[in-house]
């Protein structure tokens, strides 16, 4: 069995917090014009964290007068269950994935211990919490003021300080690494 790597914290703040998990987040993939008519297409994630640095956050909640120290986006990361992502469907269809694995490959045993740089893997001490697994090498924004205004919907839960720490931890090292030619 893997150890424990997540824990809920209860959500007491008004405000966006790190390591917050959002629900239905949904974000333009593209939009076109063809002839008079506009199409818009969406990615919607059932799951997402935010991985802004908790200080950051704190500091945009509070200059509600200062425009210019707040943030103008909230950095997230898709966040999928992890028998979703062992069945290789978890990215439905933007990428087609027929890779399945289970556990006990290898590769797979690496992710659940946190030792592959890409994914980190959550599993709750919760009991009302399935396993999850984060994909760092897919971060993207989201507009804050549409995030403030559906926070009450959109927030699921959020990770308790300690180990979120270690997800920021892990998120700024993927994405500092120095990337080689294989």
């Amino acid at each position: 069995m893997s150890q424990i790597s997540a824990k809920k914290t209860k959500i007491t703040s008004p405000r966006i917090c790190q390591g917050d998990i959002f629900t239905n987040i949904e974000i333009i993939e593209s939009i076109n014009f063809v002839k008079s008519e506009m199409e818009i297409k969406k990615i919607c994630f059932p799951y997402s964290i935010c991985l802004n640095q908790e200080c950051d956050l704190e500091s945009d909640f509070k200059s509600k007068s200062e425009k210019d120290s707040r943030l103008l986006h909230i950095a997230i990361a898709p966040v999928f269950l992890f028998e979703q992502f062992l069945a290789g469907n978890h990215w439905g269809t933007i990428f087609t994935n027929t890779n399945r694995s289970k556990r006990g490959d290898t590769k797979i045993d690496l992710i659940m211990k946190n030792e592959i740089p890409r994914f980190h893997y959550l599993r709750f001490i919760d009991d009302d919490m399935p396993e999850f697994i984060i994909d760092f090498k897919h971060f993207f924004t989201i507009e804050r003021e549409y995030l403030y205004s559906n926070l009450d919907q959109l927030r699921l839960c959020s990770i308790d300080d300690l180990f979120k720490e270690k997800i920021s931890q892990r998120f700024s090292n993927f994405i500092s690494r120095i990337g080689l030619p294989v």
